[in-house]
């Protein structure tokens, strides 16, 4: 009886040695590297397209925001990032982890820039494999545009639409057909009948979501299909269309006027008050003074450059004066686009000019170059992009005068041209 009780203890130690002596040890998980190498922006990326699908097999590195995700349903398999330079649209090989503000490093290498339908974007991205997350909740703000500034240009910006509503038409109906899972087209429209479409997936949980009946703002990204630019809402609390709608509806009349435009139809610099002054190396011509360039559609263009040589120059292009003391929040829009090498164009302003001297030796002016949002830069076409809205507000005066100051050296200079400079409430 004692032999027994002794061979079960011994059995049960060993069933208790052999539960500990064969504890499995687990390996840590092997943690992806994703290499680092050359840093190149989205606008530079975006320039690289050669106009058919391009597989890229280097390590480039972009470092950028998040400005959407997958949430709400109106984005799937896709997300869109930002940095200074510019936007694109993320084509992914599955869902999932991107959320706003991921501030992120992107390795290119095995990725495909291609175009689809006008839109170009960076397919076949791997979260897992090609993108390391840096922060988080680094969000980025939209930028103030008006329906008629929205171009092609801007496709894949976070923007921000005021004073609009969606037109008569379409009140009463949802933002897509959310029981058949099919997307639609809606229609907004600003005060003096400028539209662009709203297009939401029918997968979107907000799909089946009545469109409001009034005025207000929009934040969204820009796309692009074809020939139409379409807006797609990230987060219906962004959609604020709760004021009264404009006078007759549906972008019947009202609408503020302009305060100052200058649109160079007319084929001359100098019309409605503008000044152009230039100082520079002496020739047969005023290389870098602002002229008329285009018949067709004329715009403003400042080059330093002929025959193979650059002359250095600086050459300013002045607005007449306007009264902003009865403005509350005026702002500055302009278009712009640049090519080749030297230095950026800058945005000036004052509040006491006299409206004819030499602005180098008259008049108090502040450089407000870094406050414009979106400034061109070399991509090696002359697609003209919108500047976005300038805040004008804290320029209050009855002698408010804008100007742009272009220089060119002996050894380089840049090609800058301007259109449609408008300021308004």
């Amino acid at each position: 009886m004692k032999n027994n009780k002794f061979l079960s203890l011994i059995f049960i130690s060993l069933i208790i040695g052999n539960l500990f002596s064969c504890r499995k040890k687990y390996d840590n998980p092997p943690m992806t590297v994703i290499t680092e190498g050359n840093v190149i922006t989205i606008s530079a990326l975006k320039a690289m397209y050669p106009g058919t699908d391009l597989s890229i097999t280097e390590d480039y590195n972009i470092y950028a925001n998040v400005t959407s995700e997958e949430t709400d349903g109106n984005f799937y398999k896709e997300a869109y990032i930002q940095d200074g330079t510019g936007a694109i649209r993320l084509r992914l090989l599955a869902s999932g982890g991107l959320y706003i503000g991921d501030s992120i490093r992107i390795n290119l290498n095995g990725t495909v820039l291609s175009d689809y339908n006008g839109m170009i974007q960076l397919d076949s991205v791997d979260v897992d494999k090609n993108i390391v997350k840096q922060a988080t909740q680094k969000y980025i703000s939209p930028t103030n545009y008006s329906v008629n500034q929205i171009s092609p240009a801007l496709q894949g910006y976070l923007i921000e639409l005021n004073d609009v509503e969606f037109i008569d038409d379409e009140l009463g109906y949802s933002y897509a057909d959310a029981i058949n899972q099919f997307s639609e087209n809606r229609t907004l429209t600003d005060c003096n009948g400028n539209t662009i479409l709203v297009r939401t997936s029918g997968y979107a949980n907000f799909a089946g979501t009545t469109v409001p009946d009034g005025n207000g703002s929009i934040i969204a990204i820009v796309g692009v299909f074809g020939n139409d630019i379409q807006l797609y809402i990230r987060d219906i609390n962004e959609v604020q269309l709760t004021e009264n709608r404009c006078s007759g509806g549906g972008g019947g009349g009202g609408g503020t006027g302009y305060i100052l435009t200058k649109d160079f139809n007319d084929g001359l610099i100098n019309s409605g008050g503008w000044g152009s002054f230039w100082t520079g190396t002496t020739t047969t011509e005023n290389w870098g003074e602002w002229e008329i360039f285009g018949s067709s559609d004329p715009v403003a263009a400042a080059s330093n450059y002929d025959n193979g040589s650059n002359y250095a120059c600086e050459s300013w292009l002045v607005s007449p004066l306007v009264d902003l003391t009865a403005a509350t929040a005026p702002y500055l829009t302009f278009d712009n686009v640049t090519r080749y090498t030297g230095d950026p164009l800058e945005l000036l302003i004052s509040t006491d000019y006299d409206g004819s001297s030499n602005p180098n030796a008259q008049g108090t002016w502040q450089n407000i170059t870094s406050s414009v949002p979106v400034w061109d830069i070399e991509s090696g076409d002359w697609t003209f992009v919108n500047s976005g809205n300038i805040d004008l507000s804290a320029y209050s005066s009855s002698t408010t005068s804008i100007a742009f100051k272009y220089v060119g050296s002996d050894f380089d200079g840049a090609t800058w041209e301007l259109d449609n400079i408008i300021i308004q409430e």
